[in-house]
């Protein structure tokens, strides 16, 4: 795939990432999430922070995503997964208070990613740290 939604964006760190799934139709799932939320919210930084890629806004985060050999893991912070928890049980996904998680053989849920990205934009509109408080 071309990284044509990263244009102006320093992305090596993320193409490392990404280059570090061995399996092609992982990689390509991956790829296609990051390209929808930059073409959704161009106005969001993807980041790589403690080897997991990210979404951030004015320095704080927003999204965060992890790989495993059975699903993809996303975070909007324990803060948005208790805001969201009955919409990430009726989309059928398994959580933590911490993540919920996509396998790979299921569709994404992206009218979930956007609310819940939206939802943390204008939560943390005001925010001065990396992590709620």
């Amino acid at each position: 795939m071309v990284f044509w939604f990263w244009e102006g964006f320093h992305i090596e760190e993320l193409k490392g990432y990404l280059d570090k799934i061995d399996d092609p139709n992982h990689r390509e799932r991956m790829e296609e999430i990051f390209s929808w939320i930059l073409e959704k919210f161009p106005n969001l930084k993807p980041e790589l922070k403690w080897n997991q890629p990210m979404f951030t806004d004015h320095g704080t985060f927003i999204m965060g995503f992890s790989t495993a050999k059975q699903h993809l893991s996303a975070t909007p912070e324990e803060f948005g997964m208790a805001h969201f928890a009955e919409d990430i049980a009726q989309a059928g996904y398994s959580a933590t208070k911490g993540l919920f998680r996509i396998k790979w053989n299921e569709p994404v849920n992206y009218e979930l990613l956007e609310k819940m990205i939206k939802f943390n934009i204008l939560d943390k509109a005001d925010c001065a740290t990396f992590w709620r408080k």
